[in-house]
This record gives structure tokens, C-alpha cells and sequence, in this order.
């Protein structure tokens, strides 16, 4: 039987921002945009980087496993037949017993097998003993568009002043002496931060630090007791809270491909794509108004469109055949 490539052209719309933060490099920093993914693409007249802001391949891909998974997970349960720890591992997450098998000691035959009897094994891969047919590229704006900063606060119990009242006169006297450490820890901290820095410095240029490190230490006695100060609850009361995200309203293209793809390939991929349209979620910030998309996928079988499908507003996925 002669194998198909599905391809599926996607452009997917910000509806609301776009927050993506993504963790820090193994022996790297955090960058300006509090680890927005960010991409170099194109250079200006002068040959400067000219960079971008985009949606991982990883967001979209992990987003479409789990709703394939999801789905699987909750019917065999209603039919009570519930997933194996290892069995959802290896097929939420990818990883199995012999995900770290060398390759001269994978058996190709019993590989073959359960290829055919793991429809998202055979699709997504899981460790180093099925690989993925399954490739999604990075999804990105046609003229490069970097994170813009919101910020917000996080109000207190005295912002809301009937709850504050409705409290005990202890209790209150008690939620003030808390809020006083709170904001004398805050200057504490910020201190501590501010002298590492400078020791930093100071070493770099080969200066003496002794001076700045006693009053590091000192510091950091004063922050350590106005945390003790706050009681069980350390987290701060009213905090300034910010992330980055790309704009509401632009368009960001990329593709699926599924090489070697089954019938079965499509129906995944439908699934998945209809699970994003009844909750058209991606990245973070979610509960601040970030995340909400829409978007359009025309899937191509051997270079022939077979399907359109629109996705986004709260609603079951729309499709039209050709």
C-alpha cells in the first residue's frame, strides 16, 4: 500500500495576547521578555539580527497529544477499562520503560507491532523506540513581532473594604503587622538582590568586596526576619505581577506534516483540532485574558486538499470537504 503525506497548512489568529514562557536553557539566563520564545530572523540593511516572537511547535503539539490522549483515557475508563500508570505515561508523555533502549536492541518486529496496535505511539513516537511521524513547526507572524509587557496587581484584603471590615478587630490588627513585614521584607530583598550585583561587579573589576558583603549578610538577616514576621502566608500581599505576550490580533502560519500517514492519522488530527476549538486556550496567563485563539487549517493529502477546518470560539471545530 502506497504510504500518504498529509500536510496541513495552519494559520492561527491571537484573539487575545499571546503568553508563552518557556524555561531557561541549561546554563543560560533569563532573557528580557521573561523567556518569551524569541527567534532571530532576517537581518536589517546594516546586518543586524532582526528578531521575532512566535507560538513553539511544543505548545501546539503537546496541546494536540493530550486531547487525543484525554479523549482515549476517559472512554476506556467509562467502559472500565482504566489506563496502566505506564500505559498513560507512554502515551501522554512519551516515555515508557523502553523509551531508553539502545538501537541495536530494539526488535523491529515487535516495534512494527506495537505501532499498529498504539494509534498515538505510532503517531507521536514515545522515547528512543518508536520515533514520531508527526513533525509541527513553529507557528510565526509574517513581519516579526516581539512581546509587548502587561502588568496588573494583586490587590489586598483591604482593597475590598466591606470583606476587610467583615473581619475580627484581631484579625485585622494581625493582617496589618503582616502587611508592614511584607513591604519591610520587600525592601530587604530588593537589597539583597541589589548587592549581589554590585559584588558581582566589584569582582569583576578584581575590587575589594568585603565591605558590600557584610552588608549582604546584614541584609539578609533583615529579610529573613521580616519573612519570619509574615507568619504561615509568605506570599506577598499586594504585588505588582507582569508577563509578556505577542498582540491580540495577528496571524501566525506554520504546518503540520504526517509522513507515512493512516487513515486513522486524520481522524486523530481532527480530534485534536476540535478539542482546541471547544477550549481555544494555548500558553499562560490564562486567568488575565491571554490565550484565547482562533484559527484555519487546510490539510492537504499528496498535495491535494481534502479538508478545510475552522477552529475557535468556544464551539465544535467547522469543516468543509473537497
Amino acid at each position: 500500500m502506497t504510504k500518504q503525506t498529509i500536510v496541513v497548512d495552519g494559520v492561527i489568529t491571537t484573539v487575545a495576547p499571546l503568553s508563552i514562557a518557556m524555561p531557561v536553557p541549561e546554563g543560560g539566563r533569563e532573557n528580557q521578555y521573561k523567556q518569551f520564545p524569541i527567534m532571530t530572523r532576517g537581518l536589517d540593511d546594516e546586518g543586524n539580527k532582526l528578531q521575532t516572537g512566535y507560538l513553539p511547535a511544543t505548545t501546539l503539539r503537546g496541546f494536540m497529544r493530550r486531547a487525543i490522549v484525554t479523549d482515549a483515557m476517559i472512554k476506556a475508563a467509562e467502559a472500565g477499562r482504566h489506563y496502566t500508570l505506564q500505559k498513560a505515561y507512554a502515551e501522554l508523555i512519551g516515555q515508557d520503560a523502553a523509551s531508553e533502549a539502545a538501537s541495536e536492541d530494539i526488535d523491529l518486529i515487535k516495534q512494527q507491532q506495537q505501532r499498529d496496535q498504539n494509534p498515538v505511539l505510532d503517531l507521536f513516537g514515545v522515547g528512543m523506540s518508536l520515533k514520531s511521524r508527526l513533525l509541527v513547526s513553529h507557528f510565526v507572524p509574517v513581519t516579526n513581532v516581539l512581546p509587548e509587557a502587561f502588568s496588573g496587581v494583586r490587590k489586598d484584603l483591604e482593597d475590598t473594604p466591606e470583606a476587610f471590615e467583615a473581619l475580627s478587630l484581631e484579625t485585622q490588627n494581625t493582617h496589618a503587622n503582616r502587611s508592614q513585614a511584607n513591604s519591610q521584607r520587600a525592601e530587604a530583598e530588593s537589597l539583597v538582590k541589589s548587592l549581589v550585583r554590585q559584588i558581582r561587579a566589584a569582582e569583576k573589576k578584581g575590587a575589594g568586596t568585603a565591605e558590600l558583603k557584610a552588608q549582604l549578610e546584614a541584609a539578609q538577616v533583615l529579610a529573613a526576619k521580616f519573612a519570619d514576621q509574615m507568619g504561615d502566608m509568605q506570599n506577598s500581599s499586594r504585588t505588582l505581577v507582569g508577563h509578556f505576550a505577542l498582540p491580540a490580533g495577528i496571524d501566525l502560519h506554520g504546518k503540520l506534516i504526517v509522513e507515512r500517514a493512516r487513515d486513522r492519522d486524520l481522524e486523530m488530527l481532527l480530534l485534536a483540532l476540535d478539542a482546541l476549538s471547544r477550549r481555544p486556550l494555548l500558553g499562560a496567563q490564562v486567568a488575565r485574558g491571554c490565550g484565547e485563539i482562533a484559527g484555519k487549517f487546510t490539510i492537504k493529502v499528496d498535495g491535494v486538499v481534502k479538508k478545510i477546518v475552522e477552529i475557535g470560539n468556544w464551539e465544535a471545530a467547522k469543516s468543509v470537504d473537497f
